[in-house]
C-alpha cells in the first residue's frame, strides 16, 4: 500500500475549516512534492488532530486549504508514557526523541542527574521540537509529544503522585527484568493506563537518586545482562512497555 504523508501545522494556522501551512512544510509541500490547487492531502496539528484538505489556493509563501473531514486520535495509543532521560553530550538526545516518538511515548522529561548534568539551550530545544514533528508525521501519529524542560530526579518522582506506574532502569539484585516486571503490573492491575520511566546516565544513577526514587514507590528493572548506552535504554525499554500496554 502506497505511503500517504502527512504535513504539519499549528493549530494557530487553523480558522473554522481553512488552513495554512508555512514554513518549511510548505516548502516541502511545493517545492519537493510539487502539489497543486484541486490536490487533496492529510494534515495534523500535533494535538491529536488529522485533517483531510483540499488545496484551495498556493501563494509565494503558504498554502491554503479547505477542511474536508477531521479525524481525532489517529495512531494514538490509550496508554499514556511519560520517559524521564538524562540530556546526552553531542546529538545523542536527538535519537531518543526520535525513536521515542516513533514508538509513542507521549512526553520526554530531560533529566538533571549527579552523573550528567548537561545543560540545554534554545537552539537544542528547536530542534527536538523538528525531530519530533518529523517524526510524529513519518509514523502516522497525530499528537506532539511533549518536550518539558528539565527536572531533577527529586522533580521527577514527586509527582509519581499522578501516575499509576513508576519504573526507574536500576540493574540491582531486587530488580526484575523490565518484561516480567510489566506483567507482574498488568495482572495486578489491568486497568494500568500511563507510566513514567527514568533512566540513567552512563555512569549510573547515584545511591541517592536511587534510594529517593524506591521510597516514592518506583519498581526497579533491569534490561538485561550487557550494560547499554543511555539512548539505547530508553528506546529498548520504551519499545518493551508500548508492546505490552499498547491499545492502539
Amino acid at each position: 500500500m502506497r505511503h500517504i504523508e502527512n504535513f504539519y501545522t499549528a493549530s494557530e494556522n487553523i480558522r473554522g475549516n481553512q488552513l495554512e501551512i508555512r514554513g518549511d512544510e510548505f516548502q516541502h509541500l511545493v517545492r519537493v512534492l510539487r502539489k497543486k490547487v484541486r490536490d487533496i492531502i492529510n494534515v495534523v496539528d500535533g494535538e491529536g488532530n488529522l485533517y483531510t484538505v483540499l488545496l484551495t489556493e498556493i501563494k509565494k509563501n503558504h498554502a491554503t486549504g479547505e477542511i474536508q473531514k477531521k479525524t481525532r486520535f489517529l495512531g494514538e495509543s490509550t496508554f499514556e508514557l511519560i520517559l524521564a532521560q538524562p540530556i546526552l553530550r553531542g546529538n545523542r538526545f536527538d535519537l531518543v526523541i526520535e525513536k521515542g516518538t516513533e514508538l509513542g511515548v507521549n512526553s520526554f522529561i530531560p533529566l538533571k542527574c549527579e552523573h550528567a548534568i548537561i545543560e540545554t539551550s534554545a537552539a537544542r530545544r528547536q530542534r527536538w521540537q523538528k525531530i519530533a514533528i518529523a517524526a510524529m508525521k513519518q509514523s502516522g501519529r497525530s499528537k506532539l509529544p511533549e518536550i518539558q524542560n528539565p527536572q531533577t530526579i527529586k522533580q521527577v518522582v514527586t509527582s509519581a503522585g499522578l501516575f499509576y506506574a513508576g519504573l526507574i532502569a536500576h540493574p540491582s539484585a531486587s530488580g526484575q527484568m523490565l518484561s516480567e516486571l510489566l506483567f507482574d503490573i498488568k495482572k495486578k492491575n489491568p486497568m494500568t493506563k500511563k507510566a513514567l520511566i527514568i533512566i540513567g546516565p552512563e555512569g549510573g544513577f547515584s545511591d541517592q537518586e536511587v534510594e529517593l526514587a524506591l521510597e516514592h514507590g518506583f519498581k526497579p528493572f533491569s534490561l538485561g545482562p550487557r550494560r547499554l548506552r543511555s539512548e539505547t535504554a530508553g528506546i529498548v525499554a520504551a519499545a518493551i512497555i508500548m508492546e505490552i500496554f499498547d491499545a492502539a
